[in-house]
């Protein structure tokens, strides 16, 4: 059947039925795009973990009342530090998502790189441990 001789109801729907197809399939072009995302396993412990950064230069992209908005070239690397069934891990991370929460917490993304920590939070605990037992 020809457009010129469907009811504007059969029109809409089938405008309807050719968008979603469109949208399917920009959705599936965006995807083969992406790296494929590991498998999350959901966990909860006591993270420490320690900037590994001196002075940082970015470049800024907007500015308003309420803050500014800016972009670096750079890594920003961290040690941390985490149990996990049972074990200790001590990994090195950039960090590479930052989101503010509704409820005033933030979360933070990070990706592990294939380097030994830098040992800050060894020096970190060691520069602490005295003034603990001074105050024991």
């Amino acid at each position: 059947m020809q457009d010129k001789d469907k009811s504007k109801n059969q029109l809409i729907n089938e405008l309807n039925e050719l968008r979603q197809r469109v949208s399917d399939l920009e959705d599936q072009l965006e995807d083969e795009g992406k790296p494929q995302r590991s498998e999350r396993n959901e966990f909860s412990t006591s993270i420490q973990f320690i900037g590994d950064f001196g002075l940082v230069n970015a470049k800024g992209l907007d500015l308003s009342d309420g803050g500014i908005g800016f972009e670096i070239e750079e890594d920003i690397p961290f040690d941390m530090e985490f149990e996990y069934e049972g074990q200790t891990h001590q990994h090195r991370a950039n960090l590479v998502w930052m989101r503010r929460l509704p409820n005033g917490c933030s979360r933070f993304g990070f990706q592990f790189i294939e380097t030994s920590t830098s040992g800050l939070l060894w020096l970190y605990r060691e520069l602490k441990e005295p003034a603990k037992q001074k105050n024991d």
